[in-house]
């Protein structure tokens, strides 16, 4: 007969929140996000010194992205057989190796390689850190964990940027260093913090609602996802064309987004603790398609970059939702986890195309009018689908 004590390197599932390993995996987070973002501010940097042209640009980051939903699958089975800890050490080792190798890269070939590793452990880390942190927050909390979670991404993103910022022809190499060290600290710590253990699936009467929870968490994240990866990123191209800003002008407006989109995560997360999943995810969707009417439709920079701003922020608030459903309707899933973010990537990329494709054929102005109002379709969920539930461990 075993025993239902965890061991000293475990923590046991409960009501009440964990709040030290929950910070350590969240810093965790940021420091693989740290090393999946590095790559775009600073290519044209490396690209000077290695070589490198567009067509290898595209080619780099689309290794990067690919070999992330990879990883997200990968993370998810590792999840599922080995538990928590072991998922965030794999992950945290392969980016570390990715920045090293990226960090001595002489040749394209290297760097390449370099981006392959780090695309696979950060994407590795999804399905095992959102499953600890979920546990770790406790059920009465999970939607603010979930929106701190978040934040820990901006962090990692804005984090990439000041180090790419402080590179030039003579010390680039620096920031991949950086990131290698700290994801090499992180891991240390991870060690020897007590983690959630591994959780087997649920009983075969829940296979019905898995997979209609399944779906749920995907379309919430997938309407985030193509917002984001298309609607949101061809806003500085929008703001230079209809509204006349410079380059600059407008990528001061993307920033002042992510810096507002903070406060926003944190705010979803509480609401779905207070209100439920669906009072937040309906909330945040009047106030997407309301400010994204007015962006996209009325006036200029003057009296609608507000409304862009807020709006940008907005979708960031959606992910942390998504996240949140993901954990309380399959959080036990390893594989499921990484089939969600992979699928999630794989909408936003299409979406993005997608929006390139009309707004070449059509006019930006009015393909992103009309992908403003994808929220619309979130308020077709249904109510008792869209609740939260708590995840029974066997």
């Amino acid at each position: 007969m075993t025993s239902a004590v965890p061991r000293r390197s475990e923590v046991s599932d409960s009501p009440n929140p964990h709040w030290i390993g929950f910070s350590l995996v969240t810093l965790a987070y940021l420091a693989v996000t740290v090393c999946e973002s590095i790559l775009a501010p600073l290519f044209p940097v490396v690209a000077d010194e290695l070589d490198l042209d567009l067509a290898i640009a595209g080619f780099a980051f689309g290794l990067l992205t690919g070999a992330i939903a990879v990883g997200n699958f990968a993370g998810g089975y590792v999840l599922a057989r080995l538990g928590p800890r072991t998922g965030i050490l794999a992950s945290l080792a392969l980016a570390a190796a990715g920045c090293a190798l990226a960090g001595t890269a002489n040749a394209r070939t290297t760097f390449l390689a370099a981006q392959a590793l780090i695309g696979l452990g950060a994407g590795i880390f999804f399905a095992p850190g959102l499953n600890a942190v979920g546990r770790l927050a406790g059920a009465q909390r999970r939607g603010l964990a979930m929106g701190i979670f978040g934040v820990a991404f901006s962090g990692g993103l804005t984090i990439a940027a000041l180090l790419a910022a402080a590179g030039d022809a003579g010390n680039w190499r620096v920031a991949f260093w950086v990131a290698t060290a700290t994801c090499a600290v992180a891991a240390l710590v991870i060690a020897v913090t007590p983690l959630p253990a591994r959780l087997h699936g649920p009983p075969e009467g829940r296979r019905r609602r898995l997979r209609e929870a399944l779906g749920v968490a995907v379309i919430v994240g997938g309407v985030g996802a193509v917002l984001q990866y298309g609607t949101v990123a061809f806003l500085p191209v929008f703001a230079v064309a209809s509204w006349r800003l410079s380059p600059a002008a407008a990528a001061l407006l993307l920033a002042a987004a992510r810096i507002v989109s903070v406060p926003a995560k944190l705010a979803a997360g509480a609401a779905a603790d207070r209100w439920g999943s669906h009072r937040a995810v309906w909330g945040l969707s009047i106030v997407l398609v309301l400010t994204g009417a007015w962006w996209t439709t009325i006036g200029d920079a003057t009296t609608s970059g507000w409304a862009a701003v807020v709006f940008a922020a907005t979708v960031s608030a959606l992910f942390p939702i998504a996240n949140l459903l993901a954990v309380e309707g399959f959080g036990e899933r390893g594989p499921l986890l990484g089939t969600y973010r992979s699928v999630q990537i794989g909408i936003g990329a299409a979406g993005a195309y997608l929006i390139g494709v009309f707004a070449d054929a059509v006019g930006l102005a009015p393909t992103l009018a009309v992908s403003v109002l994808l929220p619309v379709g979130l308020f077709a969920l249904r109510r008792p689908t869209l609740e939260t539930t708590e995840v029974v461990p066997p």
